[in-house]
Order: structure tokens, then sequence, then C-alpha cells
């Protein structure tokens, strides 16, 4: 340590050198540690589940996802298949309830076939996994579960109501782990067996053979080792449309089997499965990387800047015998502790934003819990790299000039510019890049969030009208709403349009008397949904039946004239009255893909409402939501629930896009404070090594402009470098923001343009404000050496 004392006098007399190192290098490494937590944790989700290799997802084109009892006639058709399980995840995140002592709370429920901990290889923390689910009414609860009903009781042996099953009565037989860094949710907290799906979506049922809903299920095999699931693709396929109405109808053209460890990167969506997407990983990666990059970049160049500070104190230690080796150790060894200061300060802060990562980042993060002896030395072969890489440059300057042109004051005019040149190259260039990256995305959230929807809305509340139970708590809570003075319209409806509603393909005659499949999206409401969200008939037949109007694309689709079309046929012969025609509206968000929409429009009385909508008068919101809030709670007797603006869930449908808008953001403003310590600290450097050529040439007649121009030449003709360098990058990152977005593209020149002016009004404002002291300065104090 008495060695370093030196070391600790320079940083303690330049104290904005190394704040400003420390902090670069500090945030910059906060960055890798969280995205390295979160790479680590994303390649090993699944990792939990016992024989995850030899389990495959029933899949086709369009999702992981079958029926109960396609598994059933899969096992007895295949002998091949070991074993097979069945999950389901309609009850997640669908507002079920757990009543234990008249009190009320919400539980996130999955429902599974009775061999789920056998198969998956779970073990219990209570309870006998082998038996925990054979009872159609048990329940295994994860400890978060527990602590949630019961606090710090024993759960096993409890009895608990559910709000799907009023009559049933369900009692604890197991407890397990949390659910963490898994393929089934994290958020799950309780594991039922299959029959409950029966009070959740009867169309996914297991006692229902018409197989209505085949998008809730996955299916999942566990073949024996050297088997190939999918050498029978063909007879599979074949053997599905012989009972299966997706294949039957031409919904579905594939049928195959997926490795359960591709699933969770797989572009295919999975209903049942935690997913991430690949590329994001990989943007994530490659920014935090260039951010380290650039970090270490400034690192460098500002000891470079730092260099002839320091020349007379190696100088001297050369002078008093110590050798190039050892000054060239020594400088490692402060570049070494530099970096394990920094890096201790990086895992603190790392620490102290994980949960805002988590959000943004759209994951859970656990730097100090996954810590590891892997992890840990991993951790110091990144000190020792980083060490290596940062103080190399320094080092060898310092150590390889001879002690007498210091002393005689040679050493700044031996210093060569070549590698502040390319450091100034990568450094503008990866700013630029980023900055492309950064604002390209903005103007495309930018034009999601302004895309006409087809359809507006006012001060709109949205209800969760299944927790009420029934039909009759629905009709009072819309007439006592009616009441207020504030309220303009309440609507009961399956649906609105941000859900998207529910899905019916069916298979209709075109105007040639041809099959084809059309997929609505179907909205079973009221008439004042039309006027809440303001839906543009253009054309009312004003049936006195319950009316069925249809989107404008509907017709298009089966190329039928509307005023030639009283009606649509399907292949069951059933009719469907045309009782209108709208305009098309887009159904979920922007970047979901779009389909013909119907609205039923029904008396209120007859409807089974998922949600209730309440329209309100402008003024004072908060208020006017607490008071319908206080009427709906006392109508459906307390049970948990969230109401909800409809702009609100709007702004929430895309928290993904302001999630990695947000991170972008971040990595460029990092990337710009780096960028321009940098670039500062090499104009510093440059200038300092010019002084005696500015000297000369203005004892010649030349004046401070244009010496300050000559300055100038030098950096743009750097930065006009960097740029061409960055072109390649942009690209490649536009690329992979329009891979993520799946919205139309736009050229990336324009938000190029504005990257490129805005590094280089920071680059060269830095070399201008540097150069004005020593373009001015007496030509006399730089050349009295000569």
């Amino acid at each position: 340590m008495k060695g370093l004392k030196t070391y600790f006098t320079y940083l303690q007399r330049n104290k904005l050198f190394t704040l400003v190192n420390v902090a670069g290098l500090g945030i910059s490494l906060m960055f890798v540690l969280l995205i390295a937590n979160m790479v680590v944790r994303q390649v090993t989700v699944g990792d939990d589940i016992k024989d995850i290799n030899h389990i495959y997802v029933l899949s086709n084109e369009s999702y992981f996802a079958g029926n109960y009892l396609v598994g059933e006639r899969l096992a007895s058709r295949y002998p091949e298949m070991a074993d097979w399980c069945a999950v389901n995840s309609e009850a997640y995140k669908s507002g079920t309830y757990a009543t234990v002592d008249d009190r009320k709370t919400n539980l996130e429920i999955y429902c599974v076939k009775e061999n789920f901990f056998r198969f998956f290889g779970y073990s219990l923390l209570s309870g006998n996994p082998d038996q925990a689910l054979v009872d159609a009414h048990s329940i295994v609860l994860t400890e978060s579960g527990a602590r949630k009903l019961f606090g710090e009781e024993p759960a096993e042996g409890k009895r608990i109501h559910l709000s799907n099953d009023r009559k049933g009565v369900y009692t604890v037989t197991g407890v397990m782990k949390d659910f963490n860094n898994s393929l089934i949710p994290d958020g799950v907290e309780a594991i039922l067996p299959f029959e409950y799906v029966d009070f959740v979506n009867w169309g996914s049922s297991k006692n229902n053979p018409d197989m209505n809903n085949v998008g809730g299920t996955a299916i999942l095999v566990r073949f024996p080792q050297g088997t190939d699931p999918n050498r029978k693709n063909a007879d599979m396929r074949s053997f599905f449309a012989t009972f299966f109405w997706p294949y039957q109808h031409d919904v579905f053209h594939e049928a195959f089997w997926t490795s359960l460890k591709e699933v969770h990167f797989a572009s295919i969506p999975s209903p049942q499965f935690q997913q991430y997407n690949l590329t994001r990983v990989w943007i994530f990666l490659a920014a935090g990387s260039l951010i380290l990059l650039m970090a270490v970049f400034n690192y460098v160049s500002m000891c470079v800047a730092q260099v002839s500070y320091r020349a007379k104190e190696m100088a001297t230690r050369r002078l008093l015998g110590s050798s190039e080796r050892s000054i060239f150790w020594r400088l490692m060894g402060e570049s070494a502790l530099f970096t394990v200061g920094a890096f201790l300060l990086a895992l603190v802060l790392a620490k102290l934003v994980e949960p805002t990562a988590s959000d943004v980042l759209q994951t859970r993060l656990d730097l100090f819990g996954d810590m590891g002896w892997m992890t840990v030395l991993v951790y110091l072969v990144g000190i020792a790299l980083l060490s290596l890489v940062a103080g190399l440059v320094p080092a060898v300057l310092l150590s390889h000039y001879h002690p007498l042109d210091v002393v005689k004051g040679t050493f700044r005019r031996k210093t060569k510019a070549v590698y502040l040149r390319i450091l100034y190259v990568v450094q503008s260039g990866l700013t630029v890049a980023m900055l492309t990256c950064a604002l390209y995305l903005s103007v495309q959230i930018y034009r999601i969030l302004h895309e006409p929807m087809g359809y507006t809305y006012g001060h709109v509340l949205d209800y969760p009208a299944l927790v009420a139970g029934s039909r009759e708590k629905i009709r009072l809570f819309r007439d006592e709403a009616r009441k207020k003075p504030f309220v303009k319209k309440v609507c009961l409806t399956q649906g609105v349009p941000l859900n998207g509603g529910n899905n019916n393909t069916i298979q209709m005659y075109d105007a040639h008397n041809r099959q084809k499949s059309i997929s609505f999206q179907v909205f079973r409401t009221d008439s004042a949904f039309l006027d809440i969200f303001h839906i543009r008939l253009l054309d009312d037949r004003k049936l006195s039946q319950a009316k069925m109007y249809f989107s404008e694309s509907t017709f298009d689709s089966l190329q039928l004239a509307y005023d030639r079309t009283p009606a649509l046929h399907d292949i069951d012969a059933r009719s469907y009255m045309v009782g209108g025609r709208y305009v098309d509206f887009k159904f979920r968000s922007v970047l979901d893909p779009q389909s013909p929409t119907f609205l039923l429009v029904e008396h209120p009385d007859s409807l089974w409402a998922w949600n209730v909508v309440v329209e309100t008068i402008d003024g004072d919101l908060p208020a006017y939501k607490k008071e319908l809030d206080a009427l709906y709670s006392e109508i459906i007797d307390g049970a948990p629930f969230e109401s909800k603006w409809y702009g609100d869930e709007m702004r929430e449908k895309y928290q993904d896009l302001w999630h990695l808008h947000t991170l972008i953001v971040a990595f460029t403003c990092a990337a710009l404070l780096i960028s321009l310590l940098g670039l500062t600290a090499m104009s510093i450097y440059f200038i300092s090594q010019r002084k005696r050529d500015i000297a000369i040439r203005k004892v010649f007649g030349s004046s401070a402009g244009m010496e300050r121009a000559r300055l100038l030449r030098f950096s743009l003709l750097s930065l006009l470098v960097g740029v061409v360098c960055a072109v390649p990058l942009s690209w490649f990152g536009v690329q992979q923001i329009d891979h993520i977005l799946h919205y139309s593209p736009m050229t990336m020149w324009g938000v190029f343009g504005v990257a490129f002016l805005l590094v280089a009004l920071i680059s060269l404002g830095s070399v201008c404000l540097i150069s004005w002291k020593a373009v001015r300065e007496n030509p006399v104090n730089n050349i009295k050496t000569e």
C-alpha cells in the first residue's frame, strides 16, 4: 500500500479525473452486471425441470397448444410416448380469488394433469407429490401462496373456497417452493387438478367432447432417449384430420413436436409458458458490451490525456533505478486497483437499481441470489481482463520513453496521435450508432401510439364482471351507476377492443359458394358499446331480433356485395342475419394481426358480461373512480377486483415497447455522457500535443481563428470516419428493432442525420471550447525550450 501512496496522491489532486473515470466505468459495469444476470437467467430457464431435453410440446404453426382430449388420443395411438402431461393457464391472471375465514384474496392458479409433479420432477416442502393432485378438490400452494392465505401457519390440511367453483371446498394437500426462473410463470401461487378447468373455460374441459378451445392447454410428452418424436408427423397430421376440428377445417396445417427447452425463445407463442425474445437478449447484450467498450476507451483516453502530468514522476523513478518493466507493472497494478474500485461501485449500484431493472427488462433479476463460485470466478477473470485492456496503453506510453526526454521537455513532442484518432473514430462511431437506434425506436413508438385504431373513447372505466359471480349483481351495479350524475353510459359486454373479445373461426361460403375459413373476433354486447367506443356504422338495417353487425373486411374477405347479402351462411347450414355494417377497428394493438370482427348486439339483461364499461363526464376523475369502486365493491360483497381507465389499459398494452425504449434511451444517455467525457479528454490531450506547433505557426503569422479551424478540421475528419463506421452498425440495430416490433419500417437516414449532428455538436463544441485558451496563449511560453 505504501508503494501506491503517490498514485493515491495523484488521484486526490485530480479529483475530476477520478470522479469521471470511476463513475463512467462503474455505471457501465453496472449495466453489464444487470444484463449478464438477465442473460444467464434467460438461457437457464427450465433447468428446474427433470429430463427437460426429453420432453416435447405439441405444436402447430400458430402456437404451442392443443386440448386435453387430444393428449389422451395421442397416448392411446403412439406407444413410444413414455408419459404425458397437460397444463392449462386460463385461470392465471383471470381474477380468481380464494375465500378463507370470509376473507377474499386474489390467487393465481395453474391447472394440471394429476401426474404434474412426477412428470416435471418438482418436489414438495410438505405433502406427497404422487398423491397431491389425485382428488379433484385438492390444491397445492407455493410458499408465497400459502403465506398470502394463512400467514405463518402450516397450510397443509387447510380448506379454502375458490370463486369459480362456489360449491366446492378445496383442501391443501401440499406446499412447494415458489417458481423461480422457470418456464412456468413465477407468479403462479396454486396448482389445481385439471378438473378445475370446467369452471374456467368449458371449451378446454376434459369433459367436453367437442374440444371447442384449442389454445388453452399445452400437451407435453416425454419420449425415451434415442426416439425421434417427429418421425410420425405426417401420420399425426392425418390422425388429427379424423377428429380434431382445426385440422378438419384447415385452420391448422402442421402438427409437430418441439423440445420444451426451445419453447422459451421460440417465435411461436405459448399461452402456458414464460417466453422471452432472443433478439432482445442479443440487443441488450450488445448494448451493454458497447457501453463497457466506450467506458474503457474513455478511461484509456483520459489516462493518455494525463500522461504528461505523471511523466515526471515515472522519469524520476527511472533515474532512481526503477526498470522499464517495474514501471510497466506498477501502472498495470494501478489499473487493476482502479478497476476493482469501479467494479465494487458497480455491484452496489446494480443492487440498488435491481427492482427497476427487473421491471424494465421484464424478467426477475437476483444478483446476489444467483452468485455462486462460478459467478465469482467469472467476475475475477473479467476484472483481470478489464484491468489489462484499460491499463495497457498508458503503461506502454509511460514506461517506454527515456527519462531524459521528459526532463528536457521533449516527451510531448514525441507522442504520436495515431491511437488518439483511432479512439476518437471508435467512440464517435459507436455513439452515433446507438443514438440512431434510440431515435429510430422513439419515432416508431410515436407512430404506433398515434396510428388510428378505427375507434375512439373518452373517460371510460373498465370493470371485471366475472368476479361478481351473478348476473343480478352486475345488473344492480349497472342500474346504480346510471344514477350517478357524472355517469354518461354503462355497457355490459363480452370483451372490449383492447382484449379482442372472443375468437370464433367459422367456415363460411363466399360469393362463389366456396368454403372459406374466417377468423372472427366476436363482441357480444349491448347497444351502448357503439356509442362509448364511437364505432362508425355505415348502415343499420334495424332488425327486430338480436343484431349482428359485421365489419367491412368481412364482405371483402368473402367477395360478397353488402347490398345483396341479407345473411351469411356457414358449412353447418347456419345463417347469420346481417344487421348492418361498420368501419373496421383494430382490436388489441396495432402490432397484433387483424381479422374481420362482428358485433352481436343483444338486450343487456340476456348477457353474461365479462366487462362492465362505464363512461363518465370530464371532471374529477379520481373522485368518480373512487365512488364507483366503492359501489362495485359493496355490490360484489368485497371480492377483490381492479378497475382501470381504458386509457391506462391502452398504455399497458404497449408497456413492452416502453420498457425497451427506456432501456435503449438509458444506454444511449450513458453512451453520450461517456462519449462527451472521452472526447473532451482526447481533445485536451490532442491540444496539449499541438501547443508547440501552434506557437511556431503563430510566430510566422497564423491567427487564433486559423489555429482553431485547423484543430476543428482534424476532429471533423475523425468524426466523419467514425460516421462511416457507424452506418453498418446503425443499419444492423435498426433491423433488429424492426424484427422485434413487427411494424412497418421506415428509412433510418433522417434519424441517422440527427444523431450525427448531435454527436458533431458535442465533439466539435468540446474542441472549440477547450482550444479557446490554447490558441490565444503567448507562443513564447511553448517554444522557450527550443
